[in-house]
């Protein structure tokens, strides 16, 4: 019989504080197969369900090469989240080093965060919640780790002036829980799958949290 793993929320809250500390090691083809498997397990199965043989069958490897690399199935799912985690910040890190205005780098975050909805562990809508209820233990949570992150960013605009109306604080938690919420549930009025319509929605409606007015919202002369 298959020993319970971790919860995911305690195997993703070790994850974020890894993937916010010091530099994360190196893998190699075979360590990126056998993460990308964990990942993709993970989107079909909960971590108490989910077995280092299902996990080595679709890496294409032995069970025996699981273990020498990770000496545990938590390890390979904490591994694995700590890449995942590791790699949406380094995409934002990158992107906003690259937008610096911040209404711009509200509508990349955004588009950056619902182009999650392609990722595997993401695959089962139905089992979304049990993701959410994982963004949200710990102490603190990866949500307020995200909502720190970009609470700060929105601080700094702040000071420097580009950002003039509203609270960071406040906009920071409207921003984290609107990107957060499209991401769990289909889009009503919006594509969600066409990464253009996503920034054009995102530009028009989630913007205005810091201040930005659209241009069709501008009056006439």
């Amino acid at each position: 019989m298959t020993r319970p793993g971790a919860p995911l929320g305690d195997l993703f809250a070790r994850a974020v504080t890894q993937a916010f500390g010091p530099a994360l090691p190196t893998s190699d083809t075979t360590d990126d197969r056998i993460l990308d498997a964990a990942l993709a397990v993970l989107g079909r199965r909960s971590t108490r369900e989910a077995t280092v043989e299902e996990i080595a069958r679709e890496a294409g490897v032995g069970r025996a090469t699981v273990f020498r690399r990770f000496d545990s199935r938590d390890h390979v799912f904490e591994a694995a989240l700590v890449r995942f985690v590791g790699q949406v910040v380094g995409t934002m890190v990158d992107r906003f080093a690259a937008v610096t205005d911040p209404v711009d780098q509200v509508v990349e975050g955004f588009a950056i965060c619902l182009a999650l909805d392609d990722d595997p562990l993401l695959a089962d809508r139905g089992r979304r919640g049990e993701l959410l209820a994982a963004l949200s233990g710990g102490d603190p949570s990866p949500l307020r780790l995200a909502w720190s992150a970009v609470a700060a960013n929105l601080r700094r605009a702040h000071r420097d002036g580009s950002i003039t109306v509203g609270d960071p604080d406040e906009q920071a938690d409207a921003l984290v829980h609107l990107g957060l919420s499209y991401l769990m549930t289909p889009g009503l009025a919006v594509d969600l799958t066409d990464p253009a319509a996503v920034r054009a929605f995102a530009r028009r409606t989630v913007a205005p949290i810091v201040g930005a007015i659209p241009p069709h919202a501008v009056p006439s002369p």
